[in-house]
Parts: structure tokens; C-alpha cells; sequence
């Protein structure tokens, strides 16, 4: 089935960017900016070029550093080949991969500890490339708020109103882990690579989005609070 054999390169490709993580110099070293307007570092750029090779068979590839490629495929592939870069650069182990195959399949992992999301228009999985994944049964109360160091009067919205938040600083594994949470924030540019993927994956949630702000939320009445709350 070509959603399994999408998947399936995927996983494989990620599983060289872990390992290359471990073998591989000067992962931090700058190489200019990427077409998606951020700055590029050398790991963004091999963990590209492995999707690059093993993806290409399947469609044309829209990917955050390259921009458009055309393979002559109905199909677009878009990937954010490493998502939280400042992350992995500065130790941080909350970084990832997403990659979207249009209308087909979407697989977002946690390269830092292996959880990996995967869902195709037959399934829905998380797992674990390595062992058992951690699933929490803590009630959901925690919201992950993408880029609140960019919008205190945000933060001291939520603050006013006793709502716990953290910022883990890797947009499309916190729309994925969001299912578990009371929310998701982002608020900034929204770009296709970084939420492609995660929005298919968790599309039975609720999603609020607009100009320069995403919420997402398993509850539709948590995300209704929380945008009454950002709008106040």
C-alpha cells in the first residue's frame, strides 16, 4: 500500500537523522537561510537531503529549506525536515520531523526521545521507535503555548486566569502531543510545513485558526475558553 510505503521511508529517514545526530560534524554549523525565512543549520540541510532521497518516488516535495521541488507527481510531500532547530542546537530534547503526503498519510517524530505520530485515512497510531511510549492519564490541564515569549500580554492572560501553560519550542510535536493537553497556542507567521502534518493527524480535534493565530484543542469547550480568554 503506498501510505505504508510512505510511512515506512519516513520512519527510516528518521531514524538516520537520530543517527546522524550521534556520527555526524559541525551539525550546528549556519548555512544561510532556507526558504522558509529561517536560518539554516547544517542538520536541517543532511536530514533534507535524507527525505529528499528516499521521498522523492512518492510525490513532488514542498520542504521548509529547499522550497518547491517537481518530481512530476499528482502529489505534494511537505516536510519541516528538522522542527525546533534552536532546540536541538542548544540540548534542548524536545525537536522533531514533520512530513505531510497531501491527502494521504502524515508522520510527525520526536527525534530527542523516538515517540512518533502517524495517521493515514485507514488509522491513527502513536508508538515509539525504540519501546513502549509513555502514555500520561493525568487530567489534561496544561496548555503548550508556542511562541509565549513573543506575546506576554498573552501570557499574562493566562496568568490572570489561573491557566497553566509551558513553551516547548517545536510547533508541530506540540500540535501532535496537544491531544493530550487542554490546548495549543501559537501565535506568529503560519507556515504550511509547520503545521501540514499535525493539523492531518489530529483532525478530530478542534482547531481555531486565523491570521496569525492557531489554537487547538481535544474539547471544543476548552478551546472556545481559551480563545475568550486571547480575545479578552
Amino acid at each position: 500500500m503506498k501510505a505504508n510505503d510512505f510511512i515506512d521511508a519516513t520512519l527510516c529517514c528518521s531514524l538516520k537523522i537520530i543517527r546522524a545526530l550521534h556520527e555526524e560534524l559541525n551539525l550546528f554549523e549556519a548555512k544561510g537561510i532556507g526558504f522558509g525565512g529561517d536560518r539554516s543549520l547544517n542538520i536541517d540541510l543532511i536530514a533534507e537531503k535524507f527525505f529528499i532521497e528516499k521521498l522523492s518516488e512518492f510525490g513532488n516535495i514542498f520542504s521548509e529549506e529547499a522550497g518547491f521541488i517537481d518530481n512530476g507527481k499528482d502529489k505534494k510531500i511537505v516536510i519541516d525536515p528538522i522542527d525546533g532547530s534552536y532546540n536541538v542546537s542548544n540540548h534542548i530534547p524536545y525537536f522533531g520531523t514533520s512530513v505531510y503526503f497531501e491527502d494521504t498519510a502524515a508522520v510527525v517524530v520526536n527525534l530527542s526521545n523516538g515517540d512518533y505520530f502517524v495517521k493515514t485515512n485507514e488509522k491513527r497510531v502513536f508508538d515509539n521507535l525504540f519501546r513502549k511510549p509513555f502514555i500520561s492519564t493525568f487530567r489534561h490541564d496544561v496548555i503548550l503555548f508556542e511562541k509565549a515569549y513573543q506575546n506576554p500580554d498573552v501570557v499574562a492572560k493566562l496568568a490572570k486566569h489561573n491557566l497553566k501553560f509551558r513553551a516547548p519550542g517545536a510547533l508541530s510535536l506540540s500540535l501532535c502531543y496537544g491531544e493530550s493537553s487542554k490546548a495549543v497556542i501559537y501565535k506568529g507567521g503560519i507556515r504550511e510545513f509547520d503545521i501540514a502534518a499535525a493539523r492531518f493527524y489530529n483532525s478530530e480535534c478542534f482547531w481555531h485558526i486565523e491570521d496569525d493565530l492557531i489554537i487547538m484543542s481535544p474539547k471544543e469547550k476548552d478551546l472556545k475558553e481559551v480563545l475568550s480568554i486571547i480575545k479578552e
